[in-house]
């Protein structure tokens, strides 16, 4: 999902202050699993390669996300993570650590590949969680893929977050 700045600004401003109203009640965020997802494994950042178990999808397009939880502050998160802003917004001090070479895999067929260089625009955020997609493929119904990702960036101070690779189906009007 393309996300304009100004809804990235809104959207970083509200998951705020929704997970300062749910410290400040006392309560825990709602984090059930999102129905959407075809794969959400627990990764490591460090330089290395990662791949997912082998799994079914519908024919709909799908995102390759890495997830963090909110264990840093935002900016430092965001920043980090390589998050890419419009000019004039606040730029990052920080230097982005994830950067990838994704392949999607159907048993020894290259479906699809890309490289992600460390900056984007297109995210999703939840009250739990931050997101940043590092590719996009389109699944065949019945068909059964496995994501193969190279992290070629040491992003191992992001381990702190509890990272995860995910694979979710790309919906128009996720928000």
């Amino acid at each position: 999902m393309k996300w304009n700045y100004r809804s990235l600004a809104f959207c970083v401003l509200c998951v705020g202050l929704c997970v300062l109203t749910a410290l400040a009640d006392g309560k825990t965020p709602n984090c059930s699993p999102d129905p959407r997802l075809s794969v959400d494994m627990p990764i490591s950042l460090a330089i290395g390669t990662v791949r997912t178990p082998e799994f079914p999808v519908k024919h709909k397009p799908y995102d390759i996300d890495i997830r963090a939880q909110w264990n840093l502050p935002t900016d430092e998160l965001k920043c980090r993570m390589g998050f890419e802003l419009s000019p004039g917004y606040p730029q990052c001090r920080l230097e982005p650590l994830i950067e990838a070479d994704w392949t999607v895999w159907e048993g020894d067929h290259v479906v699809a590949h890309g490289l992600d260089k460390g900056k984007s625009g297109d995210f999703e955020a939840g009250a739990c969680y931050l997101a940043r997609t590092i590719g996009t493929f389109a699944g065949e119904s019945k068909h059964k893929y496995v994501v193969e990702v190279k992290l070629t960036k040491d992003g191992t101070p992001l381990n702190v977050t509890n990272p995860r690779i995910v694979v979710i189906i790309v919906t128009e009007n996720a928000f």
